[in-house]
């Protein structure tokens, strides 16, 4: 049986990837504070299972692998197969000692069941993954697979207010050199808040990023 071609909008973020995978790392080095936040804000113990979804070039699998150490799990979803290759190639250059199990496929698609079976995970992480967090079924399909009470940290690009024009020029132009959907990037933690209890959320980088943390 034929495979059903991915839909325009997956087509267009799979051709967006691959353009970026070359320079990814490079692109996001000024934003490396910034994950290292989010990771630390996770709150992850040795032993436990963490979802990074999105999870591009891999560039927070090893602050992951640090805080869950050899006894934890990582579960990292990247539909982009350079990227994917990237991510695998860090772990093994970088020698971390934690399982990563690598779902290559977008977060609506991904089947959490068969890397982790009847298990649960602790904790899951989108860093600036607007895309993800406009898909209903990409977070549902996340929150089936984690814990009550999963910690989760997300981070990425927001509107400024409409009086820092400098801030949303900057938005502008990495948006569009970043994702594919525009919509909702004046609150683009909207749908993972609204499934979050004690949800906060701090702006940075004079309010063009935020960082959003909470429970399931």
């Amino acid at each position: 049986m034929n495979t059903p071609d991915p839909s325009p909008g997956r087509q267009a973020a799979n051709a967006l990837c691959a353009r970026r995978a070359p320079v990814y790392d490079y692109e996001l080095m000024p934003v490396a504070p910034l994950r290292r936040e989010a990771i630390a804000l996770l709150d992850l113990q040795p032993g436990q299972t963490v979802l990074d979804i999105g999870a591009g070039t891999g560039l927070s699998l090893p602050g992951l692998s640090a805080a869950v150490g050899r006894t934890g799990r990582i579960v990292a979803v990247e539909p982009c197969d350079t990227m994917m290759r990237q991510a695998k190639q860090r772990a093994r250059v970088d020698h971390l000692p934690t399982p990563i199990d690598y779902l290559g496929v977008a977060a609506e698609d991904a089947d959490y069941a068969s890397v982790l079976g009847t298990r649960r995970a602790d904790a899951a992480i989108f860093f600036f993954t607007h895309d993800v967090l406009q898909s209903e079924e990409g977070l549902q399909r996340a929150f089936a697979a984690l814990k009550p009470g999963a910690r989760i940290v997300a981070a990425g690009l927001a509107w400024a207010p409409p009086w820092m024009p400098m801030s949303n020029l900057f938005v502008l132009g990495a948006a569009m050199h970043s994702i594919v959907r525009m919509d909702g990037l004046d609150c683009p933690w909207r749908l993972l808040e609204s499934r979050m209890k004690n949800a906060e959320v701090e702006r940075r980088w004079l309010a063009s990023a935020y960082v959003l943390k909470g429970h399931v």
